[in-house]
């Protein structure tokens, strides 16, 4: 339990942020299980239900800023674990993909394709790029404020 320098009322970060991870696992499960089941294609229903995940940690963001602000680093934190669980899940499942293709007769040059060619290079490179980007400078934001964010 920790608090900020301003307060003197303790947060448990586990408490907070447990059930903000395990959702958000749950959420972006169910996400890939869609993408599989409809034909394994980033389509519009998968963007669309990774938006409504988006939605989801914009709310509980703005919900429990208070009490993540009472957490060194909380709000750091939570932006971590959304960028960790949602790329990672999206880029697991393309490594799947390009596995299984990579056992097929021309399967390098079909792994190729879907990674690059396909809607499967927006949902991997590009959104960890441009996240983590984001992410990083939210990182060296919060060591200099020491993880205390205002």
């Amino acid at each position: 339990m920790t608090t900020t320098p301003q307060t003197s009322s303790p947060t448990n970060a586990r408490t907070l942020l447990l059930p903000y991870t395990l959702g958000l696992i749950i959420a972006m499960a169910i996400v890939q299980i869609v993408v599989a089941a409809t034909g394994g294609e980033v389509t519009i229903l998968a963007g669309g239900l990774t938006a409504l995940v988006a939605i989801g940690i914009a709310v509980w963001l703005w919900r429990n800023l208070t009490a993540l602000k009472r957490v060194r680093f909380g709000v750091v934190i939570a932006h971590a674990i959304a960028f960790v669980t949602v790329t990672t899940s999206f880029n697991l499942h393309a490594i799947l993909r390009v596995m299984f293709l990579g056992f097929e007769v021309d399967g390098a040059g079909d792994a190729a394709r879907t990674l690059l060619e396909s809607s499967w290079f927006g949902a991997t490179l590009v959104m960890s790029a441009l996240w983590g980007l984001g992410l990083l400078v939210h990182l060296l934001g919060s060591v200099l404020g020491r993880g205390w964010e205002d």
